[in-house]
């Protein structure tokens, strides 16, 4: 089946099936209030139809099934996610103050639903600090924290079971519902899509873990990415703590492999330069592995940023790249061509020296002629930072 026709496919269901219910809640519906407050009542119930089948589905997204990741790319699914379960919450919101509105609702209901939204407004706040970058100058200081108290990827597969958690509450609150308490048709519908849903969720957290490896993400790697066979050295728990402090962005890193599939430099040397490798060997905190290495590990990096442009995390891997290639300086470990590269900038206050043969060219094409840089100025600049002393070692 062509891509195009399974994701028309897909979005027709996420978007057609809560109307479908709707429509259906619109006619079991057995209570009549005065009005405006009938219409009042049954768009906020609808709303609270519409919220619940979403989180549903958002949760059918998380559980990584092939069909939906070979339809669509990681960024999507992840912008998705976030977007929807937004709009989910937003309904829900709006939902309660609707229904309340010239009626009062049995204290089981109401407290069900309290609890409910709640849940999904503390997991929310928790998605956005831990799981994405939207707030990433802002959580430096906490990331570093839960990152030192090992509360990074086994801690957000508790969080997303919590989703689960929360649903459940909804579930039960749909039970507890005036029309679910008469209509044996809504309680079938709401049986349906929290089936589903927990089906889905059992596979992916029971089921599927009998035939993958721990890695969640293994029909996403690259054929060449493996960092298992390499791990010798010991872990510098504090080096990985520093690198997470210079750059929060690092923590919600899921290891997908996208940065690895995309970046030219591993497509040409066939995976001998990883990216996704070096990001894991950072966090893992195997310092010597990666710095005492060999020196493509650090410097195949050519700061073409691809990589950032493709992560669905949006994690600034050129920034960890680049720290890297200083603490490989710092070690005297830089490569003999970037050495050499520096004494000619030291010299010269030029990467590539000026030649007659370009001036001329320049003069054909009536440009104007280079001017020359400050040398005095990038040599006080290199001994302020300590490098020339470094060029002469």
């Amino acid at each position: 089946m062509p891509a195009k026709v399974k994701k028309t496919i897909f979005l027709l269901v996420y978007f057609i099936s809560p109307i479908i219910a709707s429509i259906i809640y619109w006619i079991e519906e057995p209570f009549t209030y005065s009005e405006p407050y009938d219409l009042t009542h049954r768009i906020g119930s609808v709303l609270g139809i519409i919220s619940f089948i979403w989180m549903c589905f958002n949760i059918i997204i998380m559980i990584k099934l092939k069909t939906i990741e070979s339809t669509f790319s990681l960024h999507w699914l992840n912008s998705f996610h976030m977007h929807m379960a937004t709009s989910a919450l937003i309904l829900g919101s709006i939902h309660y103050p609707l229904l309340r509105i010239g009626g009062e609702l049995d204290t089981i209901q109401t407290r069900s639903g309290n609890f409910s939204w709640a849940s999904f407004v503390i997991l929310m706040i928790l998605a956005i600090i831990f799981m994405s970058n939207s707030l990433v100058t802002k959580v430096g200081k906490l990331r570093v924290h839960a990152f030192n108290k090992k509360f990074k990827y086994s801690a957000n597969k508790v969080l997303h079971n919590l989703l689960m958690v929360s649903v459940t509450m909804v579930f039960v609150h749909t039970l507890v519902s005036f029309t679910s308490t008469v209509s044996i048709i809504m309680r079938g519908v709401y049986f349906f899509f929290f089936g589903v849903t927990f089906i889905g969720w059992f596979y992916h957290k029971i089921l599927r873990k009998l035939r993958v490896n721990k890695d969640p993400y293994i029909y996403r790697k690259a054929s060449w990415d493996d960092v298992s066979s390499e791990i010798t050295s010991e872990v510098d728990k504090q080096w990985a703590i520093h690198l997470i402090w210079l750059n929060p962005s690092l923590y919600p890193c899921l290891q997908c492999g996208i940065c690895t599939t995309e970046c030219p430099i591993s497509k040409v040397t066939n995976g001998s330069y990883n990216p996704r490798r070096n990001l894991l060997i950072s966090l893992l905190g195997y310092k010597d592995l990666l710095l005492e290495g060999d020196s493509l590990m650090v410097w195949g990096c050519t700061d073409c940023n691809t990589c950032e442009e493709v992560c669905p995390q949006h994690i600034e891997l050129t920034d960890l790249f680049s720290t890297l290639k200083n603490q490989s300086i710092d070690l005297g470990k830089g490569p003999d061509y970037i050495v050499e590269q520096a004494k000619t900038i030291f010299s010269s206050a030029k990467a590539i020296s000026s030649q007659p043969a370009i001036e001329r060219r320049r003069a054909e094409l009536g440009l104007p002629s280079v001017s020359e840089p400050n040398i005095n100025e990038i040599q006080t600049l290199f001994k302020n930072l300590g490098l020339e002393d470094k060029l002469k070692e």
